[in-house]
């Protein structure tokens, strides 16, 4: 059997360190919801803040746990700062965390502790060279974060980190909360990891510049397994102090985590929790998903369905760190998390606490903590996946596909960009109301897929042959895929294949040259086809920027790319021999291939007949169990149940706003239909937010429910 390139074997040991044995109480980070303030106060000396002021700060806007910083960070972490008794702290300063704890313990305040191991500033790194990570060219590395340094978990620094934490949990919290650790990209090549390395692997280590082949798959490994030995001993020291301090970190995103290290799948192992800033948002918002928070917790779900995720949501417009977002952008990130299974982490000022949009997150945490025995234990109903490929974030290069008759160094470009592939197609399911969870690799290569009815790869270039081997017989046991671009086009590690490993469920091969960009030019539906954009009574039909070239197979082709045009007044272009979308039946199931980059055109220019598309391939292969009308493609729907499926919760997000961003006002919906299939003989429907009870009535094995309005958000659970 091929080996994932990122599956790691653990000791025992730590695997019994990832859960409670049998007959142990349920630990306190997994009985509610986590509401979790962050109050920016390591930044200046404003640390010295009344104790007794900022807990009761936190307790009035609803927050039930906090991230407290009680170092300082000066350009930089360094041992000067504390704010604690430590037997390594250079500097005795006022012991606030021993006043603090108190008067967050009587405001009912749970309290993790603020540890950001992955930011120094030059003079404690001069002071510990050692320490410093190192990069391929053997300099210390500079500039994190234009001020400070990081270091190695490798070296003896970890030793300091541990009697840290033993002076922390001396105290009585309730967590510890890790700020990193990570590598970067031109790091790190310290004599400890090249120590590490070869007595693990046997060899130098190789470079991380060349991302593909095995040598740069066994570097990832390395470091991955590098940070999961630093929080497997972290955790250790913890919990031999006190069993119920809780430990996660700040973990890997939906992204390129190469650089990092942070291969969540392999880290949760090693903590109670797993985080990632799936709220942080940045620069121009227009481009920035508007569901970036809901498609990173159904990831973390994915990746940690037994443990509480969290999602860490910036209430700053990044990078402007004291720029409080709007206050329907913040209710939108703190809904978006909730109605995927996640729990909420919030940062802001002390001085942006007195702003009126704080009353938002404030209301907000009162919901929640109303209506808490809805937000956990709960499943997702979904039958459609998107998947988020880390592998082929990872070894692909991404934007930097390689145009295969262009002899030239690969260089930064759009073609092939997995991140607005996979934004793109999400777009599309969301705007044609479609429920659907995002998996990974790993979901492909080991965990159960005939849950779903449709698969979607977003240009999943990087696939081993056991998945491809899975995904067939997912196709011919009746589900379905649609796949685009360079799907399962180059292995698991990067390296190009002669054909696509799906070719025969595709019913297509690899014709080896990347077409574009097609700036002004059009496909159009081949004679005799399905037609897949119903109602729509054009000929031509804009194409996507970049396809690639292909060659018949067993497939039908339902829409070929015209001839490239000189020009956009070039006259009315011709079709080519080029296929754009194919159909195939493999088995008892159908395939669907796009040659093109369909999500990435979605995501650069929303052309009404690729959303449609999209949109009529879901209804087709994968018909929803909910169904919205006189809801325009800006509401999010998110289906969830409790109770082995007997309550269904539909979670309805309304992104409607003033076509900018950020979104400074949304415009109300009224009178919205919401139909729901598959519901045993329904008892009663409430509407959360609304707090109040709704008429319902029965349509064959459906039922039918009004809302008279929707403002942000919106939950009907149906018992």
């Amino acid at each position: 059997m091929t080996r994932h390139p990122l599956h790691l074997t653990f000791a025992p040991a730590l695997l019994m360190l990832a859960g409670l044995a049998c007959g142990q109480s349920v630990p306190w980070w997994e009985r509610e919801p986590l509401r979790i303030i962050h109050l920016l106060t390591d930044y200046h000396p404003g640390i010295a803040e009344s104790p007794a002021e900022s807990a009761a700060l936190k307790a009035r806007l609803g927050f039930n746990a906090e991230h407290l910083a009680v170092m300082q960070h000066r350009k930089g972490l360094d041992d000067e700062g504390f704010f604690f008794a430590s037997r390594v702290a250079s500097r005795v300063n006022p012991d606030y965390l021993k006043q603090y704890l108190p008067e967050a313990k009587a405001r009912g305040l749970r309290v993790f502790i603020y540890f950001n191991v992955h930011w120094f500033n030059h003079e404690f790194a001069r002071r510990h060279p050692d320490w410093v990570q190192i990069t391929e060219q053997g300099r210390p590395l500079e500039g994190i974060y234009q001020t400070g340094t990081s270091l190695c978990v490798n070296s003896p620094w970890r030793e300091w980190v541990f009697q840290v934490l033993r002076d922390l949990c001396a105290y009585p919290i309730d967590g510890i909360f890790y700020d990193g650790p990570v590598f970067f990209a031109e790091t790190c090549y310290c004599r400890y990891c090249r120590e590490k390395y070869r007595k693990l692997y046997g060899g130098e280590m190789p470079s991380k510049r060349e991302r593909r082949g095995r040598a740069f798959a066994t570097l990832m490994e390395f470091q991955a397994r590098s940070l999961a030995d630093f929080l497997r001993d972290s955790r250790r020291v913890i919990k031999s102090v006190n069993p119920e301090i809780a430990f996660y970190m700040n973990g890997g995103v939906r992204g390129g985590n190469w650089a990092t290290g942070r291969f969540n799948r392999v880290l949760v192992q090693a903590q109670d929790l797993l985080g990632s800033e799936g709220g942080f948002i940045y620069g121009d918002l227009t481009r920035t998903s508007l569901w970036k928070a809901g498609l990173t917790a159904r990831l973390l779900e994915t990746q940690a369905p037994d443990k509480p995720r969290v999602i860490f949501a910036a209430a700053a417009h990044k990078p402007w760190t004291f720029s409080i977002l709007p206050a329907p952008e913040l209710r939108l990130l703190y809904a978006d998390s909730i109605a995927n299974g996640a729990s909420v982490w919030l940062a802001f000022s002390p001085f942006e606490a007195a702003l009126p949009e704080t009353d938002a997150m404030a209301a907000m945490n009162r919901f929640v903590e109303r209506n808490a025995k809805y937000f956990v234990g709960t499943r997702s109903e979904a039958r459609v996946a998107l998947v988020w490929s880390d592998l082929t974030a990872s070894f692909y290069a991404g934007a930097d596909a390689q145009l295969i008759d262009v002899d030239r160094v690969p260089a930064r470009s759009e073609v092939g960009n997995l991140d607005g592939e996979f934004n793109g197609l999400a777009e599309a399911l969301v705007r044609s109301h479609t429920p659907f969870d995002v998996i990974d690799d790993e979901s492909l290569a080991r965990e159960r897929l005939e849950r779903y009815a449709l698969i979607v790869l977003p240009n999943v270039a990087c696939m081993s042959a056991q998945v491809a081997d899975r995904l067939r017989s997912y196709v011919q046991a009746g589900g379905n895929l649609v796949a685009t671009f360079e799907t399962s086009l180059y292995d698991e590690t990067g390296v190009r294949r002669e054909d696509f490993a799906l070719a025969d469920v595709f019913g297509v091969h690899d014709g080896k040259r990347i077409v574009g960009p097609k700036r002004w030019d059009f496909m159009q539906a081949a004679a005799g086809a399905p037609d897949l954009l119903p109602g729509f009574r054009r000929q031509l039909i804009p194409a996507m920027i970049y396809h690639l070239r292909v060659r018949g197979g067993q497939g039908q082709t339902a829409l070929y790319f015209t001839r490239p045009l000189a020009g956009q007044y070039d006259g009315v272009p011709e079709v080519s021999e080029d296929p754009a979308v194919v159909l195939h039946r493999a088995g008892k199931g159908r395939a669907v291939y796009v040659a093109g980059d369909l999500g990435n055109s979605i995501q650069g220019f929303h052309m009404s007949e690729h959303l449609a598309l999209v949109g009529n391939l879901v209804r087709e292969l994968a018909p929803a169990p909910v169904r919205l009308e006189n809801a325009p493609g800006s509401v999010e729907v998110v289906l969830r149940s409790q109770e082995n499926g007997r309550r269904r919760l539909v979670h309805l997000l309304n992104f409607t706003g003033e076509m900018t961003r950020p979104i400074q006002r949304i415009v109300p919906l009224t009178n919205i239909t919401v139909e729901l299939e598959g519901v045993a003989p329904a008892r009663s429907v409430r509407a959360l937010v609304a707090n109040r009870t709704l008429d319902f009535r029965r349509q064959g094995g459906r039922i039918q429910v009004s809302l008279p309005r929707l403002d942000e958000y919106e939950v009907l659970v149906v018992e």
